[in-house]
C-alpha cells in the first residue's frame, strides 16, 4: 500500500507522543485497526475526521484534504519545496501574525518564515541576531510591525530579521 502524508503524519505524531495505537484509538474515538490501516495509507472515512484531527493537531477540513490525497496517491511521499510558509500578513505598522502557515512563498530561504507586507513578500529569520539598521519583524504573540533596528521592544516581543524582501 502507498504512503501517504497523512500515513507519514499518524506514524510521526505516534512516536511524538509515545502511545500505542490502542492508547490513541481509545482516547480519539476510532480503532486501532482503522488507525493500522490509515497508517499504511488507506484512506479514512469522514466520520473519523474529527477524532484524526484532534490526535494531529489539525482541523477536520485538514483531514478531509489529506484524506483525499490518499485516496489518489501516486505513494510519493516527498514533499515539494514549496517555500517558505507565509505566517504573516497586513501592513508595515499591523502585521497578523498566524500560528499556522497560510501558504508558501518562492525561493525557499534556509531558516526563514515569509511575512506578506504591503502586497509584497518579505523572507525573515527567527534565529539571527539583529544588527543596526537591519529591517525587523517586531512581534508579539499575534501581532507585529516593521521596524528598523534598533527598535524599541514591548514586554513580551521579539525582533526577527528580515533577509530578503521583494522590491516595488
Amino acid at each position: 500500500m502507498k504512503k501517504t502524508r497523512l500515513a507519514q503524519m499518524l506514524t510521526n505524531e505516534q512516536a511524538r507522543s509515545g502511545m500505542t495505537e490502542k492508547e490513541i484509538a481509545a482516547k480519539h474515538g476510532f480503532s486501532q485497526q482503522g488507525l493500522n490501516t490509515w497508517k499504511k495509507g488507506r484512506a479514512p472515512r469522514n466520520v473519523f475526521y474529527a477524532g484524526i484531527a484532534d490526535f494531529l493537531g489539525i482541523t477536520p477540513e485538514q483531514v478531509s484534504e489529506l484524506a483525499d490525497e490518499a485516496k489518489v496517491s501516486t505513494g510519493v511521499t516527498k514533499l515539494p519545496d514549496m517555500g517558505a510558509p507565509v505566517m504573516a500578513r497586513g501592513t508595515s505598522t499591523a502585521l497578523a501574525i498566524d500560528k499556522f502557515a497560510s501558504g508558501y512563498a518562492q525561493p525557499a530561504v534556509s531558516g526563514t518564515y515569509a511575512a506578506r507586507v504591503d502586497g509584497k513578500m518579505m523572507w525573515v529569520n527567527s534565529r539571527m541576531k539583529p544588527a543596526d539598521g537591519n529591517t525587523v519583524v517586531v512581534r508579539g504573540a499575534d501581532t507585529g510591525r516593521i521596524a528598523t533596528w534598533p527598535a524599541d521592544l514591548a514586554e513580551g516581543e521579539v525582533a526577527h530579521v528580515v533577509v530578503l524582501a521583494e522590491l516595488a
